[in-house]
């Protein structure tokens, strides 16, 4: 009996120690661990937390909508960087991925500070939400424009058009992105523009832009109807002068 007391004994005393030393060996300082993957759920109310920086560019986390754009002003020290309204509206949008007035205001703000990506993000992740918003639409395709990315802004347009077609100035708008694309496509911005003036005769920058894209092509047919239009609409156009001077060299 006195054995079997004697051996139950030392089996603890050596279970503690062997313990001891593995637990030890985990967790010393340079110990590699193993990072697992977050699969926590997002709230019941789908919000979502801030967009932590080294997420920007990668996987968004769950509750946040699929956007594109790296959602990151350039540099970090844009005026929306240090604004207390940008930063407050950013918060209110990163917390409430759910509610479309939040995404859509912080689009609006960033763009007015002129950081256009983040502009981009949160419009994307307003139009996840309310995907036939017209005014969110324009402002999508106006920060793609802004940003220099034409052909994203076209699309954007596209999609505003199909909602409200009789809307000269997104007409104009997106005839502007295939005049300033490469490769430059001034044949559609023409198109584009004449089915602007076609809703709004009077529409100044139709006539001015088409003029613009008609020199470009040597089409002086149409650059003189349209200056012709452009100068009775308003004869003291900054470019008027600049365009005829142009018509004129044309042969």
């Amino acid at each position: 009996m006195s054995k079997n007391i004697l051996y139950c004994t030392l089996g603890i005393v050596l279970g503690f120690v062997i313990g001891f030393f593995i637990a030890n060996s985990l967790t010393r300082p340079g110990a590699q661990v193993v990072a697992t993957t977050n699969t926590t759920a997002p709230a019941s109310d789908g919000a979502a937390g801030p967009l932590k920086p080294e997420q920007m560019g990668g996987a968004l986390p769950l509750g946040h909508p699929e956007v594109g754009g790296s959602g990151e002003a350039e540099g970090g020290g844009s005026a929306a960087a240090t604004s207390p309204e940008a930063q407050a509206a950013m918060d209110k949008a990163d917390r409430s991925a759910k509610d479309f007035e939040a995404q859509a205001d912080a689009a609006r703000v960033f763009y007015k500070l002129n950081d256009f990506d983040k502009a981009s993000l949160y419009a994307g992740r307003a139009l996840t939400l309310q995907p036939k918003d017209f005014e969110t639409l324009v402002l999508a395709g106006n920060a793609k424009y802004d940003a220099g990315d034409f052909a994203g802004a076209a699309l954007f347009y596209e999609r505003a058009l199909e909602i409200k077609p009789a809307s000269p100035d997104v007409r104009t708008d997106l005839g502007n992105t295939f005049f300033n694309r490469q490769p430059q496509d001034f044949t559609r911005a023409i198109t584009e523009y004449r089915k602007s003036v076609a809703i709004d005769p009077g529409h100044e920058f139709s006539w001015k832009n088409m003029a613009a894209a008609a020199l470009n092509m040597g089409d002086k047919a149409t650059a003189r109807d349209a200056v012709e239009r452009l100068a009775a609409l308003n004869p003291q156009n900054p470019e008027l002068a600049d365009l005829r001077r142009k018509l004129e060299a044309l042969p």
